[in-house]
This record gives structure tokens, C-alpha cells and sequence, in this order.
């Protein structure tokens, strides 16, 4: 074999995944239904009878004897068809008693003798382990082969058989010990020992299909071949020694019944006739295909040179052959073969070492607790347990199985587990049979076992003396292999042989000369006659009252077990069985059953002979009679049934002492308790608290709503409300008091009223919610829109706030450049002319650069809601006179006629913004007009006024109407003579401002004849003197100390020379620091300082810090201050105009900052 499937790391990475499936049809059979194929799936899992000494050790025995049948699944052929009676019968026995191991099942026949139990517990231990060391030592060996490695060679930790059996180990842990109750079905588990079933004949018939008909042309080619060879036809000619075949089927049948996992499988997950009835042909069936190529393969072996000596012949012939995914197959099919029993046998050890042994004497020992405590612990000794096991089983494989080959110790375990059967089979058939010859039996057959055959092989291996193989020379007829002189047979024929006859004679020895206790008789009638129902009398007392024993079955089951426990045995008078009443013994014996299958016969035994009053009540249920009947006070409970059950309502009656005495099945359905939850006596806090917990109170906290609800119950309130449960129904609970005593609650239903009140509004609230929904899209929508504006706006303002740094200082620059070109005029007349033009255009240039950085400034203000309208009450013909003493020279000069039309309207408006909005329609009619006039005046409109600006330009066509509103949108220049400067932002502005002021715009325009641009605005009726505005303030020159602190020296430069050129003396500094330092103790005149400043300090707290010094007296600002901000937020003016400063936005105009300067220094 070649390539990398032989290597270690690919079988252990295909191992693996094959695992993993496992899992997942294991975890997936817990999830499903499969009550459809439960029969093929039960016949399945009878499978496991086919280990792996069955997938390599029968083609082994065939090679060596020639047997054309296996003689194992003959003798299990045998049983399962011809004595499927007696498998059936032991089920259902099995079954009645809820015996779910094999020690249960025996002590159970025997009165139910704890020592039987124990016995039969350990023995199983005692011959199981070698057959589990045998699982693990042929997937080792087959892991060897397949890899070619030599891992019984490594270390233990380094075996990979440690590591098979801790996967072992897990998988019958997670799905072998779900549950206390051991006589629960493991579906997942089950459906993975059937897959693995599957897989294991799948694996055997590929392998013996590749030998027959791919090596050679068939099984005529085969036999013609072997016949050609005189050894192997006469080996197939004769038996050797017919005992040695006629001991394997005896065998073979006995184990079908006898091996504890067999027995587990069969009875644990048994659910109908039908499981066997299907048994009885899929079985047989599935053991003549596994045989059905184990003599070719056999014969194939002995053709092949090399393959008989390599042993595990299924995996070897494909192996040898080159065949790698067939060997794969067949190393899959032996690993299937050796988990299932392994996982089945290590789950019924540890069952019967917990029950029979460790439980018992835990209880024994006063071992026990809280509910919850008691079946966690149970789970955990289970688990600790198959623990143990499979570590106990390794260990027999490291130590001892290594020696030997399969066969040997599989023959080893099947004949220690038959040494089961003689009390088994003898006990089902003989009254007689009692405990004691049972224990004689097995342990005599035991005896024998180890003497003959276990023992020798140890010392076959020199782990004991040659005596125990050779025996005595004085003593020869105990010789092990020659017991009692009888010679000439094989030693495993003779071990058998002894071993089964001597069991026998001693258990009806025994049972002869042993006299039978009462349990004996009683078990021997239930065992030997057939199991019919109903064959338990009733009508026995136990000693035990019904609230003892459920207290104590509490502690094991759950509620719904012991409730359907004691519905199931209620008392035929009543229907119920009352609290203080006494247990029959059919009860007793189905509590029996019930706690067998927790903690096992003995300690259930121990836990109910506690419940009697003295010894002598162990034997109570067979000498009393039921001659004590419990006088009880009833109503009439065939009336009151009839009543209460012909209600439309559930109804409750509780009694004084809070216990349930009456009630009807509507209230058992309303709220579904389980069959014998409800029973007369029943506290009303149990039935309170299931309520509550099953969520028939609605959503909340459990403890607070049973404690309303009691109190409600105890003191007798009568109530009227309404619940939900929390699967959505409506219970009104009408609360009625009887004469202090009784207390009545009928619950009605009324869960299609609210249903109907629900689709009355439904229907509005289905429409809401659509328009909700909308509202929410179009919300979104809208935020994403103003989110993307904001973004916008936050760059804009950014870059405004950027840009105006330089450009206030260039603006300062070039009005102190021309400022002292006009000074020097008469000096240098023809140097002044030669620069000032480039002067003047440079400073109009800045002019515009700072027009449009203010347009771009006002439009993210706009946008970002900061700007604020604030109206006031004044003539309409103020703003316009101004507006029109700016622009009359701008027109005049393009030579343009301006023509107004006076008014004296009075206007409720934001004079600032609507002097912008007018501003930019004038700019815009100068702009776009070359010849002819503009007109500006207002109109009134009924209540409201229309500033209307006309012009005699190129006129817009229709279809620009709406879109010169638009941002960054302008017109083509519609002559040479026409400007098209600017951004397009101009009647954006516009219209925003006049959203912002509620002053609709609107525009007309004809095309080659002009356009008229209006703006709205509601009128006053009150007219106000007109306040004329003054133009800015002129200064020849001026004097004084002036602090400027501005952190960029390119203002504080400009500023210097533009000031100095007025006649101002000036002290520039950047900071708090520089300041002092440069004035020395002098104080100024006045100070202009930038709001931020380095180091997040701002302007206002250097004029504070200042302020300290220079003040005095009650004077707070003792020299005015001018802040200088190109931040444009409302925050950072209405800051300053705190402080009581003034406020000039960046760029500074040279005429603005010289009308402030006068106005501030004119206040001193």
C-alpha cells in the first residue's frame, strides 16, 4: 500500500471525522421522530452481537477450522427464531419489573436478594473488561495494520488507544447518562449503533465482494482453486472435533439473552410487538450476510502467502491488494464493530455498578439531600464509573490482551457471561429455583470458569505459576484442562462444559436444600407464569401512606413521573388516592419499579423499607389484607362531578387549610396539568406556583405572582380581573368566598372576545403603522440628505474660516499700500501713478475674493441654521435709501440709469438679512445689465409690501426660471459687455434668506426685454418716523496707543502698517506674554485682539487677565477692547457681546475697522 492514506495522521484524521459523524446522527436521532422505523432501527441495535471478534475473529476460527457457518451466529440464529418466544418472554418480564440490566433482572427472579445482584454485578465486570480490552486490541491492531506502526509498542500516553477510548468514554457519557432514569430510551444513542451497523455489514460484504469476484472469477474459480490444494480440502472435509462447533452455538444462543449489553439493548429499547416481530427475520438475516463471505475470505487467506500470519484477514486481503479505500472501509467497519459494544457494554456496567453496588450503600450511609442534588450526583457516580471501566479495560489490553488473539478472548467473555444463564433460563421455567441455589449456581460456575480457562491463560503468559496450568501432580483429577480425569477435549470445550454443568447441579442443589423466603415464592409466580396485565392483585396494604411515599419519590423523579404514577394506581372508589391515606401493594411495587431505575433494586429496597413502621412490614404486601378502609368525609362527588364538569368554565374550590378539595376538566385543560397533578388535598400553592411557572399568569416575576395570588386566596377576597398567559390567551378569574371557609374561582376563557376587540383595532393600527413607516423612510431619507448637508456646510465653514486669515491680512496690506501711496503723491508723482492702478487692483481683487468667500461663508451659515432672523418694526424706505447711496455710484459708473420710487411703507422685517437679499438682487442687475436702467421701490400687495428690482438686461429664459435658485448655477454672459463673475451663489442666498425671513421671492423675466425680481413682505399699518442712517465716520488721522494680539503674524504686520499709516501708535504681540512685554506697564488707548488664540486660550480671557490691571474701582472694562473673529457662530458673539465688547468679523474692511476705532475711542 502506497500513497498517504497508510500514514498515522490520515486513519487518525478519517478516524476522527468518522467520530464526529457519530455525533451528529446521535445528537440528531435526540431530535427526531422515528417511530416509523423503531423496529429496524431495534433489530439494528441487536446488531452490536456482531463485534469485532465477529468482523475479524470469525473469518480467523474459519480459516483455521474450515466452518462454513460461524458457529455464534448459528446458535444466535437459532434462539432468535425457533426460541423467540423466550426472548419475548424475558422482555416483557424484563419490562414488568423495569429491569434494565441483567443483575436487576436475575435478583429480581430471586426475590430481589441484593446479594445475587452484587454477585451477578461483579462477575459481569470481572468477564466484560477482557472483551472490551478485546475491542480496543483489535482497533489498535487494526490501526497498526492499516498505518504500519507499531503502537502497543509506545508509551500508554502515547497509544492511540487511549485516545479511541476516551472518545468511548465521552460518547457514553453524553449520550448514555442524559437522565437518572435508566430505563429511559437512548434515541440518539440507539440510531448510532444501528448507522454503525450499517456501516459494519456494508464494510464486510465490499471486502468479501472484492475477494470473491476481484481476485478471483468467483466462488467456482474459489473452489476450484482450494480443492486444488489437499490441506485446505481436507480441512473442509471435516469438523476436527464437532464439540468445539457445537460449544460455540451453545454459546452463541446463550449470549443472545446472557451478555449484558444484549440484554440492555433488548430490553431498555423495546417498544412494541412489533420491534420483535421485526427482530425475528431482520436479525437472523443480518448475521447470514455477515457470514455469508467469511469462509471465502477464509480460503482467500490461505491462498494468499503472508495473510493468515498478518491476522484481522478482512482489513489484511484489501490491504495486501493495494485496494486502499477498500481497506479504509474495512478498518471503519472494525472500528464500528468495537465502539458500539464498547459504548453499550461500558453504559450497562456502569448502570449495574451504581445500582447494585455504590447507591446502595451511599443510602445505606444516610447519603442523601435535595432533589436536584441527589439526581446530579446519581449522574455523576454513573459517569465516574464508565470511567473507570474503559481505564480498567485499557489496562487489560496494555497489560495481558496483546498476547492473545481475538478469538481466544472473545471465547473467554461469552463463556463467562453464560454462566448468567442457567439462573436465567432455570428461574423462568422451576418454581423451585430460589436465591440461594441461584448463588451456589453462578458462583460455582464462576469458580469453575477461572480455574479452567481464565487462570491458565494468565499462567500461560507467566503471570502466575505453571500450577494453575498444569495443575498438581498429586492432585490430577483437578488438573484445569482435566478436570475430574475427563481428557481429550478442547480446553475451551471443557471449560465451557464444566463450568455450565456444575452451575447447573449447584442451583438446583441449592434451591433443594435452601428453603424459599416469601419474596422467593412471590417472584417465582411473577417470573414463571407468563406476564399478563392485570396479573398484579391489588387491594394489599403496604404499611406506607401516600404523601411519605411521594415526598420520597420526589426526591428521585420528577413531578409529572410520580403524578402519573399515582394516577395510574388511584383508588378505585374515589379516583383518587387520598394523602394520609395508605399505599396498596400495587402502587408500592410501581413505585419500586420506578426507583429501581434511579438508583437500582437495592436501593430502592433500602429507600422503601425505611418508609415502614417496623421490620416486620417488609413482608406486608403478602399477609395483609385490605381490611382498613380510611373513613373519609366527601360531598357528593357524583353530583358535584356532574355540575362541575357540565360548566363552560374551569372551576376551583379550595378549603380552609388551602388545600384543592373540588374541580372540574375544563380547569385540568385550561391551564393542561398533567394527569395526577390535581388531587384532592393538593396544596393550592403547587397549584398556583404550575400556573405561574406554565405562564397562565402572564409574564412576570414567579415568586411575587404566587404570593398575590395567595394572598388573595387566604383572605377570601372577591375579585374580577383579567389575565394573559404567555401563549397569548385571556383567562378572567372571578374570586368568590363561601362562608369563610371555601373559596370558588371560576376562570372563563375569553380569548376570542379580546380577539375580536383586537381586530377592531387592527385595522387602524395597520394603517398607522404603514404611515409610520413611511414617515420613518422619508424621515430617514431626510436625515441622510441634512446629514450630507451638515457635512457640506462644517467643510465650507472650515474653509471659509481658513481662507480669511489670509486674506484679512492681504486686505490690511493692500489698504495700507495705497494708504501710503496717496500720502506720498506729491513726493512721487510719477512712481504713485505708475503703482496705485496695480494697487487699487489688487484691491479690488481682494474685494472679490473676500465677496465670494463671504458668499460661501453665508450659504454654509444658512445651511447650518445658525443664522437667526430678527425682526423689528421700521420703515421700508430706510433700508432702501441706504442700499441705494451704495449702489448709485457702482451704476452710475457702468453707466446705467437708477431710477427709485419712494415710499413710505412700514414693514415688519430682519433689516440686516433684507438688506442682503436686496444687495444681491442690485448685484445681480448690475452684473448681467450693459445698458438701459434699473429700478428699485416697493408695491403694495393687499397686506403685504413687494420690494420689487427691475433691470433692462438680457432677461432669463423660461426655462432657467427655477434653476438659477439653484447653488453654483449662473448664466452665460449674454454680451462681451456682461459680467459673469462670481460662484452662482448670489440668488441662492436669496431665496434661503427668504425662506429663512417667511419673504416669498419671486422672479419674471422676457427674454432680450429684462427681468423683475420681487421679495414679500407683510406690511405695518403704524408708520414710524424714518431714521435716516448715517454714513461711517471719516477720521483725518487719529492718536493714542493701540494693542493688537493676534497669533498670525501676517495680521499683526498688516495691521501695524495700516494703522500706523492713520497715525495710530501700535504694539503687536502674539499672545498674553508679548502683550506685557511689549507694552511695559503702559496702558492703551484700546485693544484689538483675535478671539482664538495659541494654546486654546481665547481673546476674551487675555482682555480679562488685562482688565485686573488696569481697572479701577467699580470699572470692569477699563480699556475698550475690539475682538477679531473669523468665526462665524452665534455662540462666540453672543460671548463677546457678554463681556461687553465689540465684535468685527474677519475679513476686516479697512473702512469698517476705522468707523469702530472712532466710535470706541470717541467713548473715552
Amino acid at each position: 500500500m502506497s500513497g498517504y492514506i497508510n500514514t498515522v495522521w490520515f486513519a487518525g484524521t478519517i478516524s476522527l471525522l468518522y467520530v464526529a459523524l457519530l455525533f451528529v446522527v446521535a445528537i440528531w436521532g435526540n431530535r427526531v421522530s422515528r417511530s416509523g422505523w423503531q423496529p429496524y432501527i431495534y433489530s439494528l441495535t441487536l446488531a452490536i452481537f456482531c463485534t469485532t471478534w465477529a468482523f475479524y475473529g470469525t473469518v480467523q476460527q474459519a480459516a483455521y477450522f474450515g466452518w462454513w457457518l460461524a458457529p455464534t451466529y448459528l446458535g444466535a440464529i437459532l434462539l432468535i427464531t425457533l426460541g423467540w418466544k423466550l426472548f419475548d418472554r424475558i422482555v416483557r418480564i424484563a419490562r414488568q419489573e423495569n429491569s434494565t440490566t441483567i443483575s436487576d433482572f436475575i435478583s429480581a427472579r430471586y426475590g430481589h436478594s441484593r446479594g445475587i445482584g452484587m454477585t451477578v454485578a461483579l462477575l459481569c465486570l470481572l468477564g466484560v473488561v477482557p472483551y472490551i480490552a478485546l475491542q480496543l486490541k483489535a482497533v489498535s491492531g487494526s490501526f497498526q495494520l492499516l498505518t504500519s506502526s507499531a503502537v502497543t509498542t509506545v508509551s500508554w500516553f502515547r497509544d492511540p488507544t487511549l485516545y479511541i477510548a476516551a472518545f468511548m468514554a465521552l460518547f457514553s457519557i453524553l449520550f448514555g447518562t442524559r437522565t437518572v432514569d435508566s430505563s429511559e430510551s437512548h434515541r440518539g444513542m440507539m440510531l448510532a449503533i444501528a448507522f454503525e451497523s450499517l456501516i459494519k455489514l456494508v464494510a464486510m460484504l465490499a471486502v468479501g465482494c472484492f475477494a470473491v469476484y476481484g481476485l478471483y472469477d468467483g466462488f467456482a474459480d474459489l473452489w476450484q482453486r482450494v480443492m486444488q490444494q489437499p490441506d485446505l480440502a481436507q480441512r473442509l472435509a471435516d469438523y476436527h472435533n464437532p464439540s468445539i462447533y457445537l460449544t460455540h452455538v451453545l454459546l452463541g444462543g446463550l449470549a443472545i439473552v446472557a451478555l449484558p449489553r444484549h440484554f440492555h439493548v433488548a430490553v431498555v429499547e423495546y417498544r412494541s410487538e412489533r420491534d420483535i416481530q421485526t427482530a425475528r427475520w431482520l436479525f437472523p438475516l443480518y448475521l447470514l450476510l455477515m457470514n455469508l463471505f467469511v469462509l471465502p475470505l477464509a480460503l482467500v487467506a490461505a491462498l494468499q502467502p503472508g495473510i493468515l500470519e498478518l491476522g484481522y484477514i478482512t482489513l489484511t486481503i484489501p490491504l495486501l491488494a493495494g485496494q486502499d479505500w477498500l481497506a479504509l472501509l474495512a478498518y471503519l467497519g472494525g472500528f464500528s464493530a468495537g465502539t458500539s459494544m464498547v459504548i453499550i457494554s461500558s453504559i450497562t456496567l456502569a448502570t449495574m455498578m451504581c445500582n447494585e453496588l455504590l447507591l446502595p450503600g451511599l443510602i445505606k450511609l444516610g447519603w442523601q439531600g435535595p432533589t436536584s442534588d441527589i439526581r446530579q450526583r446519581v449522574l455523576v457516580i454513573r459517569r465516574l464509573t464508565i470511567l473507570v471501566i474503559l481505564i480498567l479495560g485499557f489496562v487489560y489490553y496494555r497489560m495481558l490482551s496483546r498476547y492473545h488473539s481475538l478469538a481466544e478472548i472473545g471465547f473467554l467473555s461469552f463463556v463467562a457471561v453464560a454462566q448468567f444463564a442457567p439462573a436465567m433460563l432455570i428461574g423462568l421455567i422451576w418454581h423451585g429455583a430460589n436465591r440461594s441455589g441461584a448463588a451456589w449456581g453462578i458462583g460455582t460456575g464462576f469458580v469453575v470458569w477461572l480455574y479452567c480457562l481464565f487462570l491458565p491463560v494468565l499462567a500461560g503468559e507467566g503471570w502466575l505459576p505453571a500450577v494453575f496450568l498444569n495443575g498438581h501432580d498429586w492432585l490430577p483429577f483437578l488438573r484445569p484442562h482435566a478436570l475430574f480425569g475427563l481428557e481429550g477435549l478442547d480446553p475451551g470445550v471443557h471449560g465451557t462444559f464444566w463450568s455450565l454443568l456444575l452451575n447447573c447441579l449447584a442451583l438446583v442443589l441449592g434451591s433443594l436444600y435452601y428453603k424459599p423466603g416469601f419474596a422467593d415464592v412471590e417472584q417465582a409466580q411473577r417470573f414463571v407464569m407468563s406476564p399478563e396485565p392485570g396479573m398484579l392483585r391489588s387491594g394489599r396494604q403496604a404499611g406506607v401512606r401516600v404523601d411519605d411515599l411521594r415526598a420520597l419519590l420526589l426526591r428521585f423523579l420528577s413531578a409529572a413521573k410520580v403524578a402519573s404514577l399515582f394516577e395510574a394506581t388511584s383508588n378505585p372508589l374515589t379516583g383518587r388516592l387520598l394523602a394520609r391515606g395508605q399505599v396498596d401493594d400495587v402502587t408500592l411495587r410501581a413505585a419500586d419499579r420506578l426507583l429501581r431505575s434511579v438508583v437500582g433494586r437495592r436501593g430502592a429496597d433500602l429507600l422503601l423499607r425505611n418508609l415502614l413502621d417496623d421490620q416486620g412490614n417488609r413482608f406486608s404486601n403478602l399477609n395483609n389484607i385490605m381490611d382498613e378502609v380510611s373513613e373519609v368525609v366527601l360531598f357528593n362527588r357524583d353530583v358535584l362531578n356532574a355540575v362541575l364538569h357540565s360548566l363552560n368554565q374551569g372551576i376551583t374550590v379550595i378549603d380552609e387549610n388551602d388545600n384543592l378539595v373540588a374541580w372540574n376538566q375544563k380547569f385540568a385543560a385550561l391551564y393542561q396539568f398533567p394527569p395526577g397533578y390535581l388531587y384532592v388535598g393538593q396544596s393550592s400553592e403547587n397549584v398556583v406556583r404550575f400556573i405561574a411557572r406554565s405562564g397562565g399568569y402572564g409574564d412576570g416575576d414567579e415568586e411575587d405572582m404566587v404570593r398575590l395570588r395567595r394572598e388573595e386566596v387566604r383572605n377570601r377576597e372577591a375579585l374580577l380581573y383579567v389575565r394573559e398567559t404567555s401563549d397569548g390567551r385571556h383567562i378572567q378569574l372571578n374570586g368568590i368566598p363561601i362562608n369563610n371557609s371555601l373559596y370558588v374561582t371560576v376562570y372563563t376563557d375569553i380569548t376570542d372576545q379580546r380577539h375580536i376587540e383586537r381586530r377592531l383595532r387592527l385595522a387602524n393600527e395597520v394603517l398607522e403603522e404603514r404611515v409610520s413607516e413611511r414617515t420613518r423612510e422619508l424621515r430617514t431619507l431626510n436625515e441622510d440628505l441634512e446629514k450630507a448637508n451638515r457635512n457640506k456646510t462644517r467643510f465650507l465653514a472650515a474653509a471659509g474660516h481658513d481662507l480669511v486669515q489670509p486674506l484679512n491680512s492681504a486686505t490690511l496690506f493692500s489698504a495700507s499700500i495705497i494708504s501710503k501711496l496717496e500720502r506720498r503723491r506729491e513726493q512721487a508723482p510719477e512712481l504713485v501713478d505708475a503703482v496705485l492702478p496695480v494697487a487699487c487692483h489688487l484691491d479690488q481683487s481682494l474685494h472679490a475674493a473676500e465677496s465670494l468667500l463671504g458668499e460661501l461663508l453665508e450659504i454654509s451659515k444658512l445651511d447650518a441654521d445658525i443664522i437667526r432672523a430678527r425682526y423689528q418694526v421700521l420703515p421700508l424706505g430706510q433700508i432702501l435709501e441706504s442700499l441705494l447711496a451704495e449702489f448709485r455710484p457702482l451704476i452710475e459708473r457702468k453707466g446705467l440709469v437708477l431710477r427709485t420710487v419712494p415710499t413710505s411703507l412700514t414693514v415688519r422685517t430682519d433689516p440686516v438679512l433684507l438688506r442682503r437679499i436686496l444687495q444681491n438682487l442690485l448685484a445681480n442687475a448690475l452684473r448681467y445689465t450693459s445698458h438701459g436702467r434699473i429700478l428699485v421701490g416697493g408695491r403694495r400687495r393687499g397686506t403685504h409690501v413687494e420690494v420689487q428690482v427691475l433691470d433692462s438686461g438680457p432677461g432669463i429664459p423660461d426655462s432657467e426660471l427655477e434653476a438659477i435658485f439653484e447653488e453654483f448655477h449662473r448664466l452665460p454672459a449674454a454680451g462681451p459687455d456682461v459680467s459673469s463673475k462670481g460662484l452662482g451663489l448670489g440668488l441662492s442666498i436669496v431665496q434661503r434668506l427668504g425662506q429663512l425671513l417667511d419673504h416669498p421671492v419671486r422672479v419674471q423675466s422676457v427674454a432680450g426685454r429684462g427681468s423683475c425680481f420681487g421679495v414679500l413682505l407683510p406690511s405695518v399699518e403704524a408708520e414710524l418716523p424714518i431714521e435716516r442712517i448715517h454714513p461711517p465716520l471719516r477720521a483725518n488721522g487719529g492718536s493714542g496707543l493701540i494693542l493688537c494680539v493676534d497669533n498670525e503674524i501676517q495680521i499683526t504686520t498688516g495691521m501695524s502698517h495700516l494703522l500706523g499709516d492713520w497715525g495710530y501708535e501700535v504694539r503687536v504681540a502674539a499672545d498674553e506674554n508679548g502683550a506685557r512685554a511689549i507694552l511695559n506697564g503702559a496702558r492703551p488707548a484700546l485693544v484689538i485682539v483675535d478671539y482664538h488664540l495659541d494654546e486654546g486660550r481665547t481673546g476674551l480671557q487675555l482682555l480679562a487677565s488685562l482688565q485686573q490691571e488696569w481697572s479701577t474701582g467699580q470699572d470692569v472694562v477699563a480699556v475698550p477692547g475690539l475682538v477679531i473673529s473669523a468665526d462665524y457662530t452665534d455662540e462666540v458673539k453672543q460671548a463677546i457681546e457678554q463681556q461687553g465688547y465689540r465684535l468685527l468679523r474677519k475679513p476686516v474692511k479697512p473702512m469698517a475697522l476705522r468707523a469702530v476705532i472712532n466710535r470706541l475711542l470717541e467713548t473715552l
